[in-house]
């Protein structure tokens, strides 16, 4: 953040595909949280915000924990500090969520047994060990969490076996296969190296004013702690490669992780939106190193050359040239910032060509999507925002605490259009929103979202799109690659039109997506075809595939291209 500041969501591959623009009435988002019984409530801290800590709030992982095929939901929670010791939050800690149709939700937290005490931040859903079941990776201010499903509707703490403790203050986290063993990785980002002994108070120094408010200081004069890889070893332990992959972190502000292919050479890469320092793009190298190249790609500054305070982060291919493109969200005073995948290994900051420029100026961005909400075949872009100084309500700055969502629709003329204002009185309602994931929760075809808001009530928006819209939704199943099939890229073909889609369940905002990928088609009824290429590097293809429905896609065992 700067003190000046930033960080956000994208679901886990975009609706793409359609051409035709279907219903010119906008999504309609209604909020159903208190009729979904999702009664949670976030807590982080004090109203004083005396640290930074206190201010950045929590992930949500929309994930399929028990295999019913109804998406279930895992809230991070806070805690506060008594004294200099972290203490939980009285009745608090995170909760668990099923599923039970018809958008309602019962709490299985204790029952589970994933409730997380430490002062959460992020969460990172994957079957990291390929038995069938979706485990959870927990980040914390203190010690990170690793909790693995033993498929029965309980979960079993494994941290200390598993060695993925961390420590200290790990915010954003993310699973994606980069050996190509078909064992999912784990990379953790890590933000301050924070102790409430002696990290000054709000107001001490310079960097802890704000338009002459005294507010909570850092990042910037605070130290750093760097990022953490560890590999996979495939008996349930993983192994700190940090140093011998070449992941040279000199201690920026880390939030959130996507794994991603940007330059198609078949090896996941890792972007990393760092708080008031420069972004990492770690190019994967093939031999089991990274080399960074943020800023010769273009990713580590905006086109004015300036690091920005990067908080959220969505991959998705906006303009649906078959490239993934990275969309950032930042503090206020700043603009969000959009990166257009050249094609050519190099990305170009295309925030003012595309008309964003001076739209979320006001607003702080968090969590954020490339979506397809009304499954018109075009990108929708989805911001949450909220203020992190409670001061700026106190001073009558420009700027408000809580603020609203925003949304930009893709015109398919080159521009983005705001259509905050169209889609719903719950849709503006001010909020302090954090983390932000997408799934449709009710399985009819509609994207849904859910927010954890700071110190404050979860938000479950129900998106009611167009009927007239068609869709379809493709579950993969990986055997030679990673269970989950995270880093495949998926084409969906059909009135003449070709859209691609790369599975990043961890997109927008310290949390975890829907892993399902879904796309918009418009008024396109029927598919020509799917192209599957695996992350193994097989390929395979499905014809005349029908619209509105969930398919099912089981990768090959065999060693050669599945026609």
């Amino acid at each position: 953040m700067r003190r000046f500041l930033i960080v956000p969501a994208v679901m886990s591959c975009m609706a793409l595909a359609g051409v035709v623009l279907g219903t010119e009435g906008l999504e309609t988002f209604e909020d159903v949280s208190a009729r979904s019984g999702v009664s949670f409530q976030h807590r982080s801290g004090g109203g004083a915000k005396d640290f930074l800590v206190e201010t950045v709030g929590s992930g949500v992982a929309l994930f399929d924990y028990n295999n019913d095929g109804l998406i279930d939901i895992y809230l991070v929670n806070g805690a506060q500090l008594i004294g200099n010791r972290v203490r939980p939050i009285a009745g608090g800690g995170a909760r668990l969520y099923k599923n039970v149709g018809g958008m309602r939700f019962a709490d299985v937290t204790a029952e589970s047994h994933v409730a997380n005490s430490g002062w959460g931040m992020g969460v990172a859903a994957a079957d990291y060990d390929n038995d069938g079941w979706a485990d959870l990776y927990v980040t914390n201010y203190g010690q990170n969490v690793l909790f693995h499903n033993n498929g029965n509707g309980t979960f079993t703490d494994v941290t200390a076996r598993a060695g993925v403790v961390a420590g200290n203050w790990s915010t954003g986290a993310s699973w994606g296969d980069y050996d190509g063993d078909g064992l999912l990785d784990l990379y953790v980002a890590r933000y301050v190296a924070f102790d409430p002994a002696v990290t000054p108070r709000r107001g001490a120094d310079r960097t802890c004013q704000y338009h002459g408010a005294l507010v909570a200081c850092g990042p910037r004069g605070l130290p750093g702690l760097p990022d953490i890889l560890y590999r996979n070893n495939g008996d349930g332990s993983f192994a700190d490669v940090t140093a011998k992959a070449g992941i040279e972190d000199p201690g920026y502000y880390g939030f959130t992780v996507l794994w991603l292919d940007y330059n198609r050479d078949g090896r996941p890469d890792i972007f990393v939106a760092n708080d008031a320092t420069p972004n990492f793009l770690w190019r994967n190298n093939g031999n089991g190193t990274f080399t960074e190249v943020g800023a010769e790609t273009g990713l580590a500054y905006n086109s004015h050359g300036a690091e920005q305070s990067c908080m959220g982060a969505a991959a998705g291919d906006y303009d649906q040239d078959g490239l993934i493109d990275i969309f950032v969200t930042n503090f206020s005073e700043d603009d969000n910032t959009l990166y257009r995948n050249d094609g050519d290994g190099a990305f170009s900051d295309v925030t003012r060509q595309t008309g964003l420029a001076g739209k979320s100026w006001l607003e702080l961005g968090w969590g954020a999507g490339i979506l397809d909400f009304d499954n018109d075949g075009g990108s929708e872009i989805f911001v949450a925002n909220g203020h992190i100084y409670p001061e700026v309500q106190k001073y009558r700055m420009d700027f408000t605490y809580r603020q609203s969502l925003q949304l930009f629709r893709w015109n398919h003329r080159g521009k983005f259009e705001e259509i905050t204002g169209k889609s719903g009185k719950d849709f503006v309602t001010p909020r302090s929103a954090r983390g932000v994931s997408f799934a449709d929760l009710d399985n009819d075809g509609c994207v849904d979202v859910v927010i954890n808001n700071l110190d404050a009530a979860a938000t479950v928006l129900q998106n009611h799109c167009p009927a007239t819209n068609r869709w379809i939704a493709i579950t993969l199943e990986g055997t030679r690659s990673n269970r989950d099939a995270v880093g495949a890229l998926v084409t969906v073909t059909g009135g003449g039109q070709t859209h691609t889609a790369e599975l990043i369940p961890a997109n927008g905002y310290m949390g975890t997506s829907d892993k399902r990928m879904w796309f918009g088609l418009g008024t396109q009824a029927k598919i020509t075809r799917v192209d599957v290429t695996w992350p193994s590097g097989q390929k395979q293809r499905i014809e005349n595939v029908k619209s509105n429905q969930i398919l099912a896609v089981r990768e090959p065992r065999g060693a050669n291209d599945a026609r």
